[in-house]
């Protein structure tokens, strides 16, 4: 005879799905007449990732609700679609905002996969591998919401790092900020260009580049074009840690 019990907690601990090794939390987007899709190279598009991706939204939170100080309530909320992804066959998790730092702890403490909440976390690595004398761009949705308290959750010294924020900027700020008009791919892309180049001139000694937004990877060519130096986006630290999930032999000649 099974034991129901038994049945239960075996279905419990194996995967709902199988084959989409990414977890990604997603923020509730308002109700609009907008068109404001997620386009290759952006977080929300499946088409971005180099293997199957799993989408969980989490209800009732917007960007702004995650902006203040850690709130139990959010940490819950964030914590429990984590877990949720995880029971689902996640075995990496990650977000589509980078002030989402704030809660990384509280999702780290929740599941037992690794968990890269913030395009942030990317920017130690990219610090500590410059040459001396150089410091690392951020270009960031919002500047004065990067304050120095969430660079450090991340790991980063803010003597080395140069901010420049897109909340100027009329494009990118009425399709991802404010959600009053439908995106402009073309406008966004000439507004997140300019604002490298701009932050370039004023800082030559900026030596990397990191676009913090979930949304701003589509652009992160056009960035190097206008730029020369190395560009780094949410896609490059999800995607080295997806390499180090799937393991492929090596092929060619002995």
């Amino acid at each position: 005879m099974i034991d129901p019990a038994h049945t239960e907690a075996s279905l419990k601990s194996k995967p709902q799905f199988y084959g989409a090794p990414l977890g990604i939390l997603m923020f509730q987007r308002p109700r609009d007449p907008f068109d404001r899709p997620f386009i290759p190279g952006s977080v929300g598009n499946a088409g971005s990732w180099s293997v199957p991706v799993r989408y969980k939204t989490m209800p009732g939170l917007s960007f702004d609700r995650i902006l203040g100080p850690v709130a139990a309530d959010v940490a819950q909320i964030v914590a429990h679609a984590a877990a949720e992804l995880v029971d689902e066959g996640a075995r990496l998790i990650t977000s589509n905002c980078g002030f989402m730092i704030r809660y990384q702890e509280p999702v780290r403490a929740a599941v037992d996969v690794p968990v890269l909440l913030s395009s942030l976390l990317l920017g130690p690595f990219l610090e500590r591998s410059l040459p001396r004398g150089k410091a690392l761009g951020i270009i960031t949705a919002n500047a004065s919401s990067l304050t120095p308290d969430l660079l450090a959750l991340a790991g980063l010294r803010s003597e080395r790092v140069v901010i420049s924020g897109l909340e100027g900027a009329p494009a990118f700020s009425a399709a991802f900020l404010s959600c009053n008009a439908d995106l402009d791919i073309a406008a966004v892309e000439n507004e997140t260009v300019g604002a490298a180049v701009a932050l370039l001139e004023t800082r030559p000694d900026i030596g990397m580049l990191l676009l913090e937004c979930s949304e701003l990877p589509p652009y992160a060519a056009a960035v190097q074009r206008a730029t020369g130096i190395p560009v780094f986006d949410y896609t490059s630290m999800v995607e080295f840690f997806v390499r180090g999930l799937i393991r492929r032999p090596f092929t060619g000649l002995g």
